[in-house]
């Protein structure tokens, strides 16, 4: 199994001879600020194996700077961070006998034994470089804060703190791909990450082929084009987040732009996916061909909405993200903004579906189960990220999050491939209306009046002829119009003088008392002095009974003769009466 995990590994990076942990380095300068306790980095230590190297280096001017090593228990980090203790209150709460303060200086004191420093010239000044390590042992895993002070700058001419630094925690054994270069917390979301990729992978494959089954059906509707959008870009931000989780177990650095690409990838895909289960929920597609006006507008204004506070959420964590206070994105201002647009989403959907149900009884076999499982999903997602702020152990939040996050959007979508696929019975496939035929009807007040407007018959209902049984076939061949008005009022009608000169406002088609073909037999041309002809039967045609007018009585049965000429019947003449 393991070998398998190695090789998927390989195709999306590729593996340096040595693994190596987490890094962590830069500088700190806080003369202007005078600040003289600093925090510089915290790691999630595994139980027994865990280790800190680190490499120091500042000017000899700042008198000792200490490395003040903090752990996750009352009266450690929470009763220091953020608080308005001093330097030296701060650093009372650390025990010399559990290694957790570090002198970085050349003595020989208890806490700078074994601190590796050592002086140096740099530029002709005068320089601790310190370059040591510690392991960390503990009953469980523990969160680790490490900072930087100088709490004793009475004799120094200088204030504030000055050094660089350079970091590399890790856990667990070289040869442990999945532990050695990661925080206790981070364990296995590599792994997560490409079992679900996996999964996405097939069901993007299944949509696919599903889409080319509705297109060529003319039920490839503009639902289902937001789905495979929302699946494709979740599919993608998998993608990045494995190729970045794989590139920080190979180099141990963080790969912080490809991981906050993949997360806006799926977080596109989250709004998308939400908007197209409230235009579902709304019927659009399945009762209804469009939106009214004002729905189209509040859907415009809550998405908008819903992504400034993603935007917010991603600049905040980028600009404001404090490591020492927030273990993950979703314990911040914008992370409880992000939930409370989703139950806001939800609460829309909820008020969707009871108008859609309301008015369209017959969709309930689709809207029962769709309602039910994704008024699950809209809450699972909030519901585990409040149960791990409150409940859960600190360093397993962020992978179980993670976990349930991967999952909840693997059930939506698969959920929705499943409850829409070509093959489900008409009563529960919401798309049994083809694009080409797609119709528009009002909003929930106006469904009332045109519910069914999307009905499964092929032709609409007439007074009289039952539903779906086409239409009148009889009725395309009676050519006359019985009128008792006389041939001069027939003419006025008509707006048009006996020798075609002129024209009247209305523009009204002609109207013609009687219209009459040639009898069997005749072959006559055109004559324009010939009587107005009296009667309206056509000549019998084959397999069909002929139809009389509502006027004109039954012809006399004739003989059988010839069949009729038929190019005569093109020529009808007009005569008005003098």
């Amino acid at each position: 199994m393991r070998s398998l995990l190695f090789c998927f590994l390989g195709t999306l990076f590729v593996l340096s001879d040595e693994v190596e942990g987490r890094w962590v380095q830069g500088n700190i300068e806080t003369e202007q600020t005078k600040s003289n306790w600093e925090f510089i980095a915290r790691f999630c230590f595994l139980s027994q194996f865990g280790s800190l190297l680190y490499e120091f280096e500042y000017p000899v001017d700042y008198g000792t700077q200490e490395v003040l090593l903090y752990y996750d228990e009352p009266g450690q980090w929470e009763s220091v961070y953020k608080s308005s203790k001093n330097c030296s209150e701060r650093r009372s709460v650390l025990s010399v006998l559990n290694n957790q303060i570090i002198a970085l200086n050349t003595s020989n004191t208890a806490t700078s034994r074994y601190s590796g420093c050592m002086l140096t010239s740099v530029n002709g000044q005068s320089y601790y470089r310190c370059t040591g390590g510690r392991t960390f042992r503990s009953m469980r895993e523990r969160w680790w804060y490490i900072v930087v002070a100088r709490c004793d700058d009475s004799a120094s001419a200088v204030s504030g703190l000055s050094l660089s630094y350079k970091l590399h925690m890790t856990n667990g054994e070289k040869w442990d791909l999945l532990h050695y270069e990661y925080s206790a917390d981070e364990f296995y979301i590599l792994p997560e990450d490409i079992a679900y990729l996996i999964a996405y992978l097939v069901m993007v494959v299944l949509s696919v082929v599903c889409a080319v089954v509705l297109r060529s059906r003319q039920l490839f509707h503009s639902t289902y084009k937001l789905y495979m959008v929302s699946l494709i870009l979740w599919f993608f931000g998998l993608l990045l987040m494995s190729i970045a989780w794989g590139l920080y177990g190979d180099s141990g650095w963080q790969e912080k732009d490809t991981e906050v690409t993949g997360r806006i990838s799926q977080a596109a895909s989250t709004i998308i996916f939400i908007l197209m289960l409230i235009l579902m929920a709304k019927g659009y597609s399945i009762t209804r061909g469009r939106l009214p006006q004002p729905s189209t507008i509040k859907i415009i204004v809550f998405f908008v909405l819903f992504v400034i506070v993603y935007i917010t959420l991603f600049i905040w964590e980028g600009l404001f993200f404090d490591e020492g206070f927030v273990l993950y994105f979703y314990e911040s201002p914008p992370g409880y903004g992000l939930i409370t647009m989703r139950l806001i989403g939800w609460l829309w959907f909820l008020y969707a579906v009871f108008f859609t149900l309301k008015h369209n009884s017959n969709k309930a076999n689709f809207y029962f189960p769709f309602f039910i499982f994704y008024t699950l999903w809209f809450w699972a997602g909030p519901v585990v990220i409040l149960v791990a702020m409150f409940s859960m152990a600190k360093w397993s939040r962020e992978k179980t999050v993670n976990a349930v996050e991967q999952f909840v959007g693997l059930c939506g979508h698969l959920f929705f491939l499943v409850l829409t696929r070509p093959s489900a019975a008409n009563k529960n496939f919401p798309y049994h209306v083809r694009t080409s035929q797609i119709g528009a009807i009002g909003g929930p007040e106006e469904e009332s009046q045109s519910a069914g407007a999307y009905r499964m018959e092929a032709y609409p209902a007439r007074e009289g002829v039952p539903n779906g049984t086409g239409p009148d076939l009889a009725s395309l061949f009676v050519v006359q119009r019985t009128d008792k008005a006389g041939p001069d009022e027939n003419m006025n009608r008509g707006g048009r003088t006996g020798n075609g000169g002129s024209t009247s406002a209305t523009s009204l088609p002609p109207s013609y008392s009687t219209i009459a073909l040639p009898s069997h037999g005749e072959r006559q041309a055109p004559n324009s002095t010939l009587p107005p002809l009296r009667g309206s039967s056509l000549p019998p045609i084959r397999g069909v009974p002929p139809v009389f007018g509502p006027s004109a009585p039954p012809p006399e049965e004739e003989p059988v003769g010839p069949p009729p000429a038929y190019d005569a019947m093109f020529t009808v003449e007009r005569h008005r009466a003098k």
